[in-house]
This record gives structure tokens, C-alpha cells and sequence, in this order.
């Protein structure tokens, strides 16, 4: 099983980050895995604090019939078609087990683009990581 990390950013650290991927890998790697204790008020200067309720009343509004999800706690499992995820809700952070990138996309990243607007994805085992929304409101080019 891989393990997915997802943090939703402040709209204005997004924003000025969003082509930064590596110093917003940086940040969350800093915080999270070297000092863990210190890291909740610099969490909640950047990082949109989460509602595990939220989150399962937003995935059973949008999602499809043919997907369930189930609540204990901060818990969710999300299943269909015999995949399954499992999902912790911390204050700052997703932490989500999946069999692969494809069942997560496909069973959570479309539902989350319309829960918040600023998600960051992090595998830290494999050290993949990005945005799951494109950045929306700046022009990239202008003539």
C-alpha cells in the first residue's frame, strides 16, 4: 500500500507557492518528519485547519452511487468495485492508504478539487508530490 499526505494550503501561500513545489515539499517534510512538536504554529500560519465530518458530508454529496464511504472517528474508508482506502483526518493534514495513485485519483482527488481549492499531495516514500487542482486566477502569459 502507498501512503499520501494531502494539505490544504492558505490561499495566499498557495498562490505564492504554487510554482515552488520544491520549497512546499521542503516546508512540509521540515515540519512534519524532523520536528514534528514545534511545527503546529507555523501548521496554522499556512495550512487550513480539517473536519473530518466536513470531509465525509462533502464525499457523500458529490460522489458517485457506485462508491461507499464510511465514518468512525476521524476515520473514513472509501470503497467500490472491491478497492478500498483508508483515510486518517488530523488537524493539518489527509493521511491516506491506497493500492495506487490511479484508485486515489479516482476515488478521492476528483471529489476533493471541490472540497478546498489549494490541495498539496506528498508521498514521502517515494518522494512524489504536487498540487491535485491547477492554479486558478494568475495568467501565466500575458501579450
Amino acid at each position: 500500500m502507498y501512503q499520501y499526505s494531502l494539505y490544504l494550503l492558505k490561499s495566499d501561500y498557495a498562490k505564492h507557492f504554487y510554482y515552488k513545489i520544491d520549497t512546499v515539499y521542503r516546508f512540509l517534510y521540515e515540519q512534519m518528519i524532523e520536528c514534528p512538536q514545534d511545527s503546529k504554529e507555523q501548521y496554522k500560519l499556512v495550512l487550513d485547519k480539517l473536519n473530518s465530518k466536513d470531509l465525509f458530508l462533502h464525499m457523500n454529496y458529490w460522489k458517485d452511487e457506485s462508491i461507499d464511504v464510511e465514518m468512525k472517528r476521524n476515520h473514513l474508508t472509501v470503497t467500490s468495485n472491491g478497492q478500498q482506502m483508508f483515510i486518517k483526518v488530523e488537524d493539518y493534514v489527509i493521511n491516506i492508504h491506497t493500492q495506487s495513485i490511479v484508485d486515489l485519483d479516482r476515488l478521492l482527488f476528483q471529489y476533493l478539487k471541490t472540497f478546498h481549492p489549494h490541495i498539496f499531495a506528498v508521498n514521502y516514500e517515494t518522494l512524489e508530490c504536487g498540487w491535485i487542482t491547477p492554479f486558478v486566477g494568475k495568467e501565466i502569459y500575458s501579450l
